[in-house]
């Protein structure tokens, strides 16, 4: 089920997230990069005030009604989070949420959506028809890292 994000799942989103960079991560990222991103992004407060700010967010529950992947549209097309659990990782679940996503930008009147991704989440979007603009290099807490700026013209 996918539904809108409610105040009382920032929790669930920081926990989806670590285990996000700490399951899928390591296969393209050094362990001293992954430290530096689980340091380096923000914890249920964070997450709090990112979606009080007026973007969009998306969520998807299992069975049980626990969240196991989310996503985001900032008012100009920016998405800033996508994360899924490795448990649901290659079942659909972020295709769900991207597809509800990609349908209210174009409800919108949006034009382009634009997001930073790392390498796991680029091949995914590669296969979703995102272009990559550019190889971003740069460091958190002195750590040299990259992600890609891809785009989707809808």
């Amino acid at each position: 089920m996918i539904r809108p994000y409610r105040d009382g799942d920032a929790e669930a989103l920081a926990a989806v997230f670590e285990r996000a960079v700490r399951g899928i991560g390591p296969a393209d990222y050094s362990p001293a990069q992954i430290e530096a991103w689980i340091g380096h992004e923000p914890r249920a407060e964070r997450f709090r005030s990112a979606m009080a700010d007026g973007r969009s967010c998306w969520v998807a529950l299992d069975d049980e009604e626990r969240v196991t992947a989310f996503v985001d549209l900032e008012a100009d097309g920016h998405i800033d989070f996508l994360f899924a659990d490795p448990d649901v990782a290659g079942r659909g679940v972020t295709s769900s949420l991207l597809d509800v996503l990609e349908q209210t930008a174009r409800d919108r009147g949006l034009k382009r959506l634009y997001v930073e991704a790392s390498e796991a989440a680029r091949r995914f979007l590669l296969k979703r028809g995102y272009e990559v603009e550019r190889r971003r290099d740069f460091e958190i807490r002195g750590v040299p890292i990259h992600n890609y700026a891809m785009e989707l013209r809808l």
